[in-house]
């Protein structure tokens, strides 16, 4: 026994387009099997009432015509099923139907492409080229072999894993956050009905683990403030990595700060990243840094690779030479390295000393957030294991003193 009707699938939340669908519902004794038959045509949520398409719909006509077209190829298959075995399942009804079907020619990388110049429109460039940059591997790892969605399998995952962390030496973490936008491209075939499967939801993809985050101490800040550095370029350098120590901002934000942010005794900012707007209290540090530049650090801006490049060498210069131990993964294994702290300092590192040192500072944790602009609370507590082992450190001094 079988029953057809047309509906409306996967409706996005945000614009409330939905998938005009059959549905064929086959029904036994013991269960009750649904199979879905993609129409190509789209409507809007509020336009489709009662398994039909509303007459407003501007387009009501041609598109009700095109699915009630599909619909009728569904009856005359399950009814030709039905004269010529006397029933009629799921089963046979996919055979049929859908090998009449011209097969899809178009391959992983083409839909990647075509869902790259969709989310041009639509998201940061930072983050189309990250896609970019994935399907450039993604043709490496490739050679010219075509592999079409069906075939994204735990197979796959495991050898585009394997090529990540041996061809390209990406860390762990790296090769978890592009399995991310994988995803996000595998989410989008699916809602599209181009994918037919979600078994690549259930799929076992490379985990993110924790790594070494580097900060630096009280004295280490006090260190650089009293270095006078060299050249001019370090000297901006410089007082652009104090800015990021004495607000807590990203490098993104700290760039743009203009003196109509300025109000009264704070700096106010909405946040690139997350569009949060920050209250960063003018401190005497931060007042007197940013009074040199008159509020304006727009000169200073420089790309954020090359930042990180002069920061290394303006620390190495400033005496923050001291040693750490930081975990690497060489071909999935994990290795323990010891090396000089500079290196491993970045941009990123003035925003972590900030939050760290107000912690130690004895700083609610909620007073923190609405400056840093966390919007989950959770995030800062990352931050809390950093400060005690920073107290165990400093408490071990004080053990040694009475040792000597």
């Amino acid at each position: 026994m079988f029953r057809t009707k047309i509906i409306l699938k996967s409706v996005s939340k945000l614009t409330n387009l939905g998938n005009l669908a059959i549905e064929v519902t086959f029904k036994s004794k013991s269960k009750r099997t649904r199979v879905y038959i993609p129409t190509k045509e789209k409507v809007i949520s509020h336009h489709f009432l009662g398994s039909k398409i509303s007459r407003s719909h501007p387009d009501y006509k041609a598109i009700w015509v095109r699915v009630e077209g599909i619909h009728a190829e569904v009856k005359q298959v399950l009814n030709d099923l039905e004269k010529e075995f006397g029933f009629c399942t799921a089963e046979l009804f996919r055979e049929k139907f859908f090998q009449q079907e011209e097969p899809k020619d178009e391959d992983l990388i083409s839909y990647l492409n075509g869902f790259i110049e969709l989310k041009r429109l639509t998201l940061k460039p930072k983050l189309v080229s990250k896609l970019e940059a994935i399907r450039n591997h993604l043709n490496d790892f490739l050679s010219g072999k075509k592999i079409y969605p069906i075939e994204f399998n735990q197979m796959f995952v495991n050898e585009l894993s394997k090529f990540w962390r041996d061809e390209k030496g990406l860390q762990p973490n790296t090769i978890a956050k592009n399995f991310k936008f994988i995803r996000q491209f595998l989410n989008h075939l699916y809602h599209e009905e181009i994918l037919t499967s979600s078994k690549y939801q259930r799929l076992q993809y490379p985990k993110e683990v924790e790594t070494f985050a580097i900060v630096l101490t009280k004295e280490e800040v006090k260190c650089l403030i009293n270095y006078q550095p060299e050249t001019s370029s370090l000297e901006r350098v410089k007082d652009l990595f104090l800015v990021l120590i004495f607000t807590g901002l990203r490098f993104s934000d700290a760039v743009r700060i203009a003196p109509s942010w300025v109000n009264r005794d704070f700096l106010m900012v909405n946040t690139q990243k997350t569009g949060e707007r920050v209250s960063i209290p003018l401190h005497s540090h931060l007042n007197e840094l940013l009074l040199k530049y008159e509020f304006d650090l727009k000169p200073l801006h420089i790309s954020n690779q090359k930042f990180n490049d002069y920061v290394k060498v303006l620390c190495k210069n400033a005496g923050i030479k001291d040693k750490v131990e930081v975990v690497k993964y060489l071909k999935g294994t994990k290795v323990y390295e010891t090396i000089s702290k500079h290196r491993l300092i970045s941009s990123h590192t003035g925003r972590r000393t900030f939050i760290t040192n107000a912690i130690l500072a004895g700083i609610p944790l909620s007073v923190i957030q609405k400056i840093t602009g966390h919007r989950k609370l959770s995030t800062l507590q990352n931050y809390v294991k950093i400060v005690d082992d920073s107290k165990k450190n400093e408490f071990e001094k004080f053990s040694n003193y009475f040792s000597q």
